[in-house]
């Protein structure tokens, strides 16, 4: 432990262990190991290979360079979104159905965000429904998730659809919070309101740069509320629940992920996350050390970001636009042969559902419901039915894989022609994308029941970056190789092997083996 931490950081944890210990009472826990899972949420593998040869992360240099952590790559399965890797690591679900952050969801006939708690909510639900486990059941807490997923307290999404919860647990949320504060609080605000001004003074040089200001105003709020009060506090609170003993918390770190969306995953005011999350994290392992029942720190990302150039931007319009109202574009004989796979051309059922198209912009990709019906459309109706918008997605520079449904299976088309799953390796794909998540995309998609009749994804036309289709300078969800490559990093005395890990599920099970007996 010397190799990694310094004795006067040895010192303050032991010394705050017992403060916090005198005024809050330990958790009743029978279990013989203690987990925190330190959820990095959008950071690309790159960023922490870097940080950890250079040193610039310090901590987590030493965590790796010392062998006493493992860090290695990780595939959580396709996409690579937040929901679905959550469904996968918190609930043990395969094919969750959540196709995207944000989607025109066909059970409730309306478009979803998971940061409307009302949604998160009812999506939580459903999964519930479909699962008969949780990493967190038995008293594990968790903090900024998603979802609940059965843990004892309340601070994620789809709790703060019910003020009555919130109001009921906040006294337990308060718990132990002021005597485990690491920073005198005058300094700490002083810090804030520093912080607060930087982030006013970036954010009107940026939208005067640019003569836009969407977004900018919800990103500030986010940088104040979320970045630095948000995430002080559940760190804070999980110092806390290490020394009570709670047997599993989860900890999700979202500030990188917010400021690669607005300014993209290698701007100065990204890296500065990560190196403001270090220190976290030398803190957390600390306690987890120095507390009686020990700790297993995990880290993890569920997803990386890549630069992101707008498509409205670079075309002067929206997708929706060029899709549903474009100029007339041929479809190609070989895309119509691919797609109808033998079938006749009148194979195809009559035209359903055909009003009021919605065309939702995850990102770097973008779902398009050209039917708003329970069953999405397949290949051949596309063709009969919707041929001049799939002409358009399938030819414009801009959109590098259109993925559709082919009978029950699934198909992309690249460059005007036509790959099944398995057929992948030969597409004439750029270098960026990662072969082997489009085929799992194509296998995945036919269980994306609320996936968009054609989902849609931005080229890559620059080396680390993308057309995006929303409003955004860094995107995941897509299918490049630096999305789609996670990191996986536990230590090497650990009661579990973490390697080889090819979807959230299997780290589900891996985890709840270990820590839950």
């Amino acid at each position: 432990m010397n190799q990694v931490l310094t004795s006067e950081l040895q010192a303050w944890a032991c010394t705050l262990a017992r403060q916090i210990g005198r005024k809050v009472p330990a958790f009743p826990s029978k279990r013989q190991r203690h987990l925190l899972v330190v959820h990095l949420d959008g950071v690309p593998k790159a960023l922490l290979d870097e940080a950890v040869q250079t040193g610039s992360m310090p901590f987590l240099s030493r965590l790796v360079r010392s062998g006493t952590y493992h860090l290695e790559r990780a595939f959580w399965g396709s996409p690579a979104s937040t929901p679905f890797f959550q469904a996968g690591l918190l609930y043990g679900i395969e094919h969750p159905n959540l196709p995207a952050y944000s989607w025109f969801d066909r059970e409730l006939g309306r478009k979803v965000q998971m940061n409307t708690p009302k949604d998160a909510l009812h999506i939580e639900q459903r999964l519930w429904r479909s699962s008969e486990t949780s990493l967190l059941a038995g008293g594990g807490h968790t903090y900024f998730s998603l979802f609940h997923a059965g843990a004892r307290n309340r601070l994620c999404m789809s709790t703060l659809a019910s003020l009555k919860v919130m109001a009921r647990s906040l006294s337990s949320e308060m718990e132990g919070l002021f005597v485990a504060r690491t920073e005198n609080p005058w300094r700490y605000l002083r810090s804030l309101g520093a912080d607060s001004l930087r982030a006013m003074q970036d954010i009107w040089r940026w939208a005067r740069a640019l003569g836009d200001w969407r977004h900018e105003h919800g990103f500030l709020l986010s940088r104040v509320m979320l970045q630095r009060l948000g995430w002080s506090f559940a760190h804070t609170k999980a110092l806390v629940d290490m020394v009570r003993g709670v047997p599993a918390i989860y900890l999700v770190f979202g500030n990188f992920d917010e400021v690669a969306h607005r300014r993209g995953p290698r701007s100065a005011q990204a890296i500065a996350e990560l190196h403001r999350v270090d220190a976290y994290l030398a803190e957390l392992y600390a306690m987890g050390r120095a507390v009686e029942h020990p700790y297993d720190v995990v880290l993890l990302t569920d997803h990386g970001h890549v630069g992101s150039l707008p498509f409205e931007k670079r075309q002067g319009q929206h997708l929706e636009d060029m899709l549903l109202r474009g100029a007339p574009v041929p479809l190609a004989a070989d895309v119509e042969r691919g797609l109808l796979d033998g079938r006749a051309p009148g194979a195809a059922r009559a035209p359903r559902g055909t009003d009021s198209p919605v065309v939702m912009e995850c990102g770097n990709f973008a779902h398009v419901y050209l039917t708003r019906e329970h069953t999405p459309l397949e290949a051949a109706e596309l063709v009969a039915h919707h041929r001049e918008v799939l002409a358009r997605a399938s030819r414009h520079p801009d959109i590098g894989i259109v993925a559709l449904r082919r009978g029950n299976s699934a198909v992309a088309l690249v460059k005007g022609q036509v790959f099944g799953p398995d057929e992948v390796a030969n597409a004439p794909l750029a270098g960026e994308f990662c072969r082997r998540a489009v085929a799992d995309y194509l296998r995945e998609l036919p269980h994306l029941r609320t996936a968009g009749d054609m989902v849609l994804f931005g080229e890559a036309v620059e080396p680390g970056a993308t057309v995006g289709f929303a409003w955004e300078f860094g995107s995941h969800g897509g299918l490049t190789r630096t999305e789609t490559c996670s990191t996986i990093c536990w230590p090497s005395e650990a009661p579990v092997d973490l390697s080889g890990l090819s979807h959230c599920v299997r780290l589900h099970q891996r985890l709840s083996e270990a820590y839950r007996a």
